[in-house]
């Protein structure tokens, strides 16, 4: 998987990742969004603060990390709902679901991959 690094570079997406994500996001707001605007995952302009007292900068790797858990939440639920959807469809409906599905599952996968250092 030469796509995912943990230095904190972004995700890259394949088309059929980026098109899915296309049918599924929520809105600006949305990290699928993100993988539809920019066909990746990267770190914004507004660095994060941790929890803790000092609220102290997360650093690179663990904004990415960070990014991509949320990341692989959305496309996971997104996958759950397409896949939802394909059993009470048929015919070309159910085929382009269960496609949209299966990428979703790899934006997913990738993203899991990233959030635990892989």
């Amino acid at each position: 998987m030469g796509d995912l690094v943990s230095d904190g570079d972004p995700i890259l997406f394949d088309d059929d990742e980026v098109e899915a994500a296309s049918h599924w996001y929520g809105g600006q707001g949305s990290m699928l969004y993100a993988v539809t605007s920019t066909g990746a995952l990267s770190r914004g302009t507004i660095r994060p603060r941790h929890e803790d007292e000092d609220r102290t900068p997360m650093t690179n790797e663990e904004w990415m990390a960070y990014l991509a858990s949320a990341l692989e939440s959305e496309a996971s639920e997104a996958a759950r709902d397409a896949a939802a959807q394909a059993k009470k469809s048929k015919g070309r409906e159910r085929a382009e679901l269960k496609k949209d599905e299966q990428a979703l599952l790899s934006i997913a996968a990738k993203a899991a991959a990233c959030a635990s250092g892989e």
